[in-house]
């Protein structure tokens, strides 16, 4: 038998597991193929059906709009009848009245529906003749998974007339049970089922409504070994008569928010918006679509497949096929975000496939996201006043950069010269005075559904963390150490133990009294450490003795659900002023000056006008844009930084060509005059900005060396030989006028 019988080859979809953004039990085997849309279309477009035969099948689909977009378009009608939400009986007697409409070459499709479905009701009816049985569930939708769960069951029933007759006294035994999101689930198990294989998997599956009416039914007779398994899958053959992932060609465009409402075998309404209706990236799926997910995030799927939806793809689970129509309506809260989405699909239809590959911020993933406000505006200064960057800040103000809620509160917490109690106060501000939102699609990673909440709980669990910290109960020893940047590492400078935190900060200002430290580290060491707390607590402070950050490692003692530690899981394009050849450093090792070559926030068109023609450049031109989807999905602060050229070892090793160490906004202008040994980034800023040859760079790079080589060995000379300048002063000065005797002549001998 064809395996592709029914379908176009591009709509073969094998069912090994779900498209992007499903969950994560799965994994995808979906390949990328590029569909012609309008010649796909076509192909299906087909006189081989009467009109009557044409109402017939379209009475299964709710939308008038898709009734009539798709009754152009129906090659293979028996599929849309047999996954339809009618009763099994009802089908059967359709797809007969559907073999008198068709051409001949589509009666041979309908008649192995027929077969199927009627071997499969005989077997039902027969259970007790061949001595299997039935088990029965109800099945509900589960508010907390968010999926369909087993409520009650099983019961097993030895005949299909018993199993009516549960079903009915069930019913009257609990008449007041919601049956809205709730349906029958019954397995059929022959004896070979039971006995014969490794595990007892079900011949048969159907889903029957509350009065026990038989809607789906999954065929697994044929799915006994992997091949057969792959083979059935590969047809849909299985699931003919439920959800078979149907292809589906709509009239909606790019931004039209639907309503889909597959009770009572799937929660309903769900709501979706349309990104994409000629999605390329799946062998069927034309709608790529966004709805809500389970973890209060959004989610990204197939229409056809059911996987923009946040529940497992459970073959019982209606297409969206018969019940998606076009919405207008009033919204749920967790679906607010396609408010504004919508208007920015409808005005750019291009604008959904950046959003879905990532090419754009999903600023709309903030439901609650509203414009700027006045007290937004009143406090952007403030949060503009932790950046370090001094010429990140004036950027930023010039080009009036709008804060989002979590950028803002994001910078505030990369602050290195904030203290930790002017965090919180930032962030507190935030929540006085920012809208509200969520942060969703980051890999890996926590949804936060409210981060408001969440910047309570950061709030919260810090000063929770500097308390446990102090509170020693007498099982831990404090110590402290200078920590400035040329100090730290160094064991003779450890001080301790100390008793409690108070004696120890106290000893600070006698200890290092006249050393003027510009940051101290406290650490808290458990006497017997735990297994759950087998590592050092530490605080910093600063020059002034104010806490700057408390690291307290001892997770038991704190819900996790929101902490500070958060923030180096986000990743944000924050603007900088800051081109390729630029001499920058990195604040928190200001003496260190590196020429600029690229940031990770840079896209492949920003780089091929800042960086001029080389092989680096054509290498990163390539996969620029890449990445940079790839930060926007994935990335976290590590992949915020900047790349460079830097002076590693001014005599041995000039270049040192890498990440030098430069979190993007911890970059600034070096404002400094370079030292001799620097001076070489000098050329390297001119070969940048491609005003410089590389053979002229390689001979600036030898004579920068020489003349630094030449500088550090007098400063030598002069550190041991000092003495001699009163006496000799042209060993140290060149224009100085030589030494002579009182004679005026030269010395002799004899």
């Amino acid at each position: 038998m064809d395996a592709t019988k029914g379908q176009s080859l591009c709509h073969i979809e094998p069912l090994l597991g779900p498209v992007n953004g499903t969950d994560g039990l799965h994994t995808s085997c979906i390949m990328p193929v590029m569909i012609d849309k309008e010649a796909d279309m076509n192909n299906q477009a087909c006189d081989g059906i009467t009109d009557a035969g044409k109402d017939l099948v379209l009475s299964c689909i709710k939308s008038q709009e898709l009734r009539d977009h798709m009754r152009k378009y129906l090659y293979w009608p028996a599929p849309i009848i047999a996954g339809s939400l009618k009763t099994l009986d009802e089908k059967r007697t359709m797809l007969e009245q559907l073999r008198k409409e068709v051409s001949p070459e589509l009666v041979e499709d309908i008649d192995s529906h027929l077969a199927q479905l009627n071997s499969a009701l005989d077997m039902l009816h027969n259970i007790e003749r061949d001595r299997g049985i039935l088990l029965l569930h109800v099945m509900v939708y589960n508010e907390e998974e968010r999926d369909a769960d087993a409520l009650d069951g099983p019961f097993p029933t030895a005949s299909w007339e018993a199993a009516q007759a549960l079903m009915k006294r069930y019913i009257e035994e609990y008449p007041e049970d919601d049956w809205s999101e709730s349906y029958w689930k019954i397995d059929l198990y022959t004896p070979e089922d039971l006995h014969e294989h490794q595990t007892a998997q079900s011949s048969l599956a159907f889903a029957a409504t509350k009065d026990g009416e038989l809607i789906f039914l999954r065929d697994q007779r044929n799915n006994r070994t992997r091949k057969s398994y792959v083979e059935s899958a590969w047809r849909n053959d299985s699931r003919r008569f439920c959800n078979s992932n149907e292809p589906i060609y709509t009239p909606w465009v790019p931004g039209d928010i639907l309503k889909i409402d597959g009770r009572p075998f799937n929660h309903g309404p769900r709501f979706a918006i349309v990104l994409e209706n000629d999605y390329e990236h799946t062998l069927r799926g034309q709608i790529w679509c966004a709805g809500p997910s389970k973890d209060h995030g959004v989610k990204e799927g197939s229409l056809s497949s059911g996987t923009y939806s946040d529940s497992l793809l459970d073959p019982f689970i209606p297409s969206a096929l018969y019940t998606a129509e076009c919405y207008t309506g009033e919204l749920p809260d967790d679906c607010a975000f396609m408010l504004e989405l919508s208007q920015m699909l409808h005005d750019n239809p291009d604008y959904g496939k950046q959003w879905s590959e990532g090419s754009v911020g999903h600023d709309c993933l903030q439901p609650y996201r509203k414009p700027a406000n006045q007290s937004e505006l009143d406090i952007r200064p403030d949060i503009f006043e932790f950046l370090d960057s001094q010429s990140i800040k004036e950027h930023l103000q010039r080009i009036n950069y709008e804060l989002t809620t979590p950028v803002a509160a994001f910078i505030v917490n990369c602050s290195h010269k904030a203290t930790l109690q002017q965090k919180l106060e930032g962030w507190q501000k935030i929540i006085d005075n920012m809208p509200n939102c969520t942060m969703s699609r980051r890999n890996d990673t926590v949804v936060i559904p409210d981060f408001h909440a969440f910047l309570r709980n950061a709030i919260r669990q810090e000063k929770r963390k500097l308390a446990h910290f102090k509170r020693t109960g007498g099982r831990s020893l404090y110590f402290f150490e200078d920590y400035s940047w040329d100090r730290r590492g160094r064991c003779d400078l450890l001080y301790g133990p100390y008793s409690s935190y108070q004696k120890c900060f106290d000893a600070i200002w006698k200890e290092l009294d006249g050393d003027n430290p510009k940051a101290i580290r406290i650490t808290r060491r458990p006497i017997d450490p735990e297994e759950d707390h087998y590592a050092d607590d530490m605080v910093l402070l600063n020059a002034n003795g104010e806490v700057m950050s408390c690291d307290y490692r001892n997770k038991s003692e704190w819900d996790e659900a929101g902490t500070a530690s958060d923030f180096e899981d986000m990743w944000f394009d924050i603007p900088t002023p800051f081109h390729a050849g630029d001499i920058v450093c990195n604040l928190q090792r200001p003496d260190k000056p590196m020429v600029l070559f690229d940031l990770q926030t840079w896209r492949s068109e920003r780089v091929d006008k800042e960086l001029a023609s080389s092989v680096y450049k054509e290498r990163l031109v390539q996969k620029a844009d890449k990445l940079l989807r790839w930060h926007r999905y994935d990335g976290d602060t590590s992949d915020m930084y900047a790349y460079g050229c830097q002076v590693s070892s001014a005599l041995h090793f000039p270049f040192y060509i890498g990440e030098p160490e430069g979190f993007l906004l911890d970059i600034d202008y070096y404002r400094k005059p370079l030292k001799s040994e620097e001076r070489i980034l000098y050329g390297v800023r001119a070969y940048v900005k491609g005003d410089l040859a590389v053979d002229s760079l390689v001979a600036m790079a030898s004579a920068c060396e020489l003349q630094a080589l030449a500088e550090k060995k007098a400063r030598g000379f002069e550190d041991a030989d000092g003495w001699l300048k009163d006496r000799y002063p042209e060993l140290f000065d060149a224009t100085a006028d030589p030494f002579l005797e009182e004679d005026g002549g030269c010395a002799s001998y004899t």
